[in-house]
């Protein structure tokens, strides 16, 4: 029989209830700091999470919640049947202990960004812009990292750089790598309904630099945009940056209510929408809708953002085909993304623009922002799709994310039945569900956050018209433990309001 390590006694961590920071993320920062401080070091057996919450005087979820993000980020691991350690890429970690050396008299010279500005008060913690964003429950649009092909990919990119001299590797055009905008020719054409060319075609790095080149050139000052209201902070934020009046337009069950928007704002310049999922409430306009905003638009000579949010997740029948492919006046603009689908650390995004000449002009814009996107990545991308690979991930993670939603629905009814009523979505990465009592779902919100559960509440991602008892709630990403310390963590919050 095998020897078992000793417990590491972790008296050096305190816990201070006193603080706004939950006791879980207390937990979960001063052990990586001991970490970086050579306090725990490869091989370092944890005590469990019964006797650690005895000893802190915690729930054993908050134990719980901080072990599954410690490896989540690879500093523990467990071994069947004989516990929790510190694991071997930890000896890659070295102490910092470098003191900034930033003045603030020299940080108040630089100007804040005009974007950040813009942004309600109440809505500027929601936008993440700069910070390295939580993968924690129940954060929304987190792909099943656990469940992508790594090692496909990884034999794609050895097989790129072993040919990486067939690349042109000097500066390529900021319209993005060809043989990548073909592929997404056929695979738009098969899977959405778009027939398109390349030359239709730009690559971004996702649909917040696909919003902040629309705002730039499509947009003057005080020009009228329908935005979907609940929607999409970050396309307001950049069209609000470059001067646009935006027009909150309400959701109803056919997604965003063009009557209202054409009777209020009939002189608008542009239409912001998510006609196959609408984001966050998830309604899909129907296709005698979606003629009504073709022709509107045609008639008004007005451009259309179709923002394909998380399509390609459908449950419930087929994918709903997009807006782009009825569009026979060149009034629309299709934006797609690879971030949420694949891994959100790949920063590729594409537009299909109305004409390869409207293109070009996008591709200028581009080129001055960042002269081009990666290239390397951009091939990897391509032998993924050509071989098949990202049809067949698709594929999966549809079947993936029902499960998910599922296991999710079944804990909530468990934990919460008498709380929450809880819409399952038919597309998608998160659902809704609304409180049943007279509790303020951004208070809840507020407060399960600062627990470690990230859940939002509707209203966050409003304007003018308010949900005042629903909440956004991810579902995909997370281990069942992982979903359950978290139900029970929010079950607390509500019991306690």
């Amino acid at each position: 029989m095998g020897k078992i390590s000793p417990e590491i006694l972790l008296t050096f961590i305190h816990l201070d209830r006193r603080l706004k920071t939950p006791l879980y993320i207390q937990l979960y920062e001063a052990m990586k700091q001991a970490v970086f401080e050579g306090m725990l070091k490869h091989g370092d057996r944890m005590p469990s999470t019964r006797s650690l919450a005895t000893e802190f005087s915690i729930s054993r979820n908050c134990v719980l919640l901080a072990f599954e993000q410690l490896t989540l980020e690879g500093f523990l691991n467990g071994k069947t049947g004989n516990g929790t350690y510190v694991s071997e890429q930890v000896n890659e970690l070295k102490p910092d202990n470098r003191k900034s050396r930033k003045r603030l008299s020299l940080e108040e010279e630089v100007l804040k960004p005009i974007e950040m500005t813009d942004l309600p008060s109440h809505t500027k913690y929601v936008v993440n812009y700069v910070g390295q964003e939580a993968m924690l429950p129940f954060q929304p649009s987190i792909p099943s990292l656990v469940d992508f092909p790594f090692q496909i990919w990884a034999r794609i990119a050895a097989n790129v750089y072993r040919n990486i001299h067939q690349l042109h590797l000097g500066y390529d055009s900021a319209q993005g790598y060809l043989p990548l905008r073909e592929a997404l020719t056929d695979y738009l054409r098969m899977n959405r309904s778009i027939s398109c060319t390349a030359d239709q075609i730009v690559l971004v790095n996702g649909s917040s630099q696909a919003m902040q080149l629309i705002a730039e050139l499509l947009l003057k000052k005080e020009d009228q945009c329908w935005m979907e209201d609940p929607g999409y902070l970050r396309a307001k934020s950049a069209f609000a940056r470059f001067g646009a009046q935006i027009c909150p337009v309400p959701i109803k069950d056919s997604g965003m209510d063009l009557d209202y928007a054409m009777q209020h704002f009939p002189a608008a310049k542009l239409a912001y929408v998510t006609p196959s999922h609408q984001y966050p409430l998830g309604e899909t306009m129907p296709l005698m809708e979606r003629i009504k905003l073709l022709k509107w638009a045609a008639q008004q000579d007005m451009w259309v953002i179709e923002d394909d949010y998380e399509s390609e997740f459908r449950y419930v029948n087929r994918p709903i085909p997009a807006l782009k492919g009825l569009d026979t006046f060149g009034k629309v603009i299709y934006v797609g993304t690879f971030n949420k689908t694949l891994f959100p650390a790949l920063r590729i995004g594409y537009m299909v623009l109305p004409s390869a000449a409207i293109a070009q002009q996008f591709t200028i814009a581009k080129a001055v922002i960042d002269r081009q996107s990666p290239v390397i990545d951009q091939a990897i991308l391509t032998g993924f799709i050509l071989a098949g690979h990202y049809t067949r991930h698709l594929r999966r993670m549809r079947l993936v994310y029902r499960k998910a939603q599922e296991e999710l629905i079944l804990l909530l009814k468990q934990h919460l039945g008498n709380q929450l009523r809880i819409a399952s979505a038919e597309a998608g990465m998160h659902l809704v569900a609304w409180l049943m009592s007279n509790q303020d779902a951004t208070a809840i919100a507020l407060k399960a956050r600062a627990s470690g559960v990230f859940i939002y509440a509707v209203d966050e991602l409003a304007i003018d018209f308010k949900h005042p008892k629903a909440l956004i709630i991810g579902f995909t990403g997370f281990s069942h433990q992982l979903m359950e310390a978290a139900v029970l963590m929010l079950k607390s919050i509500l019991e306690e309001e």
